[in-house]
């Protein structure tokens, strides 16, 4: 039984350590895939910004969801490590018990001659008989309590396997969907970047720089110091991120070389040693929410319920964020962004 036992663990041990292998680099979600048609040819530069907008929120809310699942592959990655660790455990006692009762046994076996009427015939004096007598009692009653442990061995190693199958499962299944996420967002990243490749030089430049912030206030911006009114680590925060900025949106990226929106965010709080979940919409769940008029540099800002994108506010109005693809690390205006849906100050 032991053995057979080791083989299930060992398969089960052997899943563990594939499934962490293959997940660990698969950040897909398992949520349902906003789905846009294929956009026709655009007849002006107008409807070429509104499709490309809308196509560029979509991909951010896939990319997010990507995010958000890669945290839950962590999760059951860690579940599923643990819960092989219980099982190993779990085995050793058994095998403990199961040792501890055969010799046990063996023991009272090699006893049996001294029977209760075996003692009494061969007892010269009441405390010689009552003294085997007694021994004899204590072999019965440590063989129960051993094979009750044993039996309870067997129950916790097999429940102990059974979790860890499931927690592997659960994680392979995962790894299945999130491919087609994968697959998904791809599609939609692609034609983003057909449409784009439409557009003239010039219409390209007019759709990133549509809302940008003039030369002079970006400059303006740089030199400004934050208050000490702000949180705690948001002057170590801003000076990370502002060290990003020109580097390439990259879905999935938390730095150095690229970045997606809460991969900057989380990449610019480490700096303050605040740590922060590579989500969006987690972010929002962390600190303390503050309304926009009470916004202070340093507070994360949050767009879309449940959140898809994040930026750092800085102070004036102004924000520091990974926009989307194609595009780089930049400061733009809070006031030009869709979907405001809030503040949370950490730190």
């Amino acid at each position: 039984m032991a053995s057979t036992r080791t083989t299930r663990l060992s398969r089960t041990v052997i899943g563990a350590a594939v499934v962490a292998g293959v997940l660990v680099a698969a950040p897909m979600s398992a949520q349902a895939i906003p789905h846009l048609q294929t956009p026709a040819s655009p007849s002006t530069s107008a409807e070429a910004n509104a499709k490309l907008a809308a196509l560029a929120i979509s991909n951010e809310k896939l990319a997010e969801q990507a995010n958000a699942t890669q945290i839950e592959i962590v999760k059951d990655q860690k579940a599923a490590s643990a819960a092989t660790a219980k099982a190993a455990d779990a085995q050793a006692a058994l095998r403990k018990a199961q040792h501890l009762l055969a010799a046990s046994v063996a023991a009272r076996y090699k006893a049996a001659s001294f029977s209760r009427t075996a003692a009494m015939l061969a007892s010269d004096s009441g405390d010689s008989y009552l003294q085997t007598v007694q021994t004899l009692n204590l072999l019965a009653e440590r063989q129960d309590a051993l094979a009750q442990a044993a039996s309870a061995a067997s129950e916790a190693s097999a429940a102990a396997e059974a979790t860890a199958r499931e927690a592997v499962s659960a994680a392979i299944a995962k790894r299945a969907e999130i491919s087609k996420q994968q697959t998904a967002l791809n599609a939609q990243v692609t034609k983003y970047k057909e449409l784009l490749a439409a557009l003239t030089t010039a219409e390209r430049q007019a759709y990133y720089n549509a809302n940008a912030v003039p030369a002079a206030t970006v400059a303006a911006v740089l030199s400004t110091d934050v208050p000490a009114s702000a949180s705690k680590g948001a002057a170590a925060a801003i000076a990370a991120a502002k060290e990003q900025l020109g580097k390439p949106y990259v879905y999935g990226a938390a730095g150095p070389d690229s970045f997606d929106c809460s991969g900057l965010t989380a990449w610019a709080w480490a700096a303050a040693g605040v740590s922060l979940p590579h989500n969006a919409a987690a972010q929002q769940g962390m600190g303390t929410a503050v309304s926009q008029s009470e916004l202070q540099p340093g507070d994360l800002v949050f767009f879309g319920s449940p959140a898809y994108h994040v930026a750092l506010y800085l102070g004036g109005g102004m924000i520091i964020q990974a926009p989307t693809s194609g595009d780089v690390v930049k400061i733009s205006a809070l006031a030009s962004m869709p979907d405001y849906s809030g503040g949370t100050r950490v730190g």
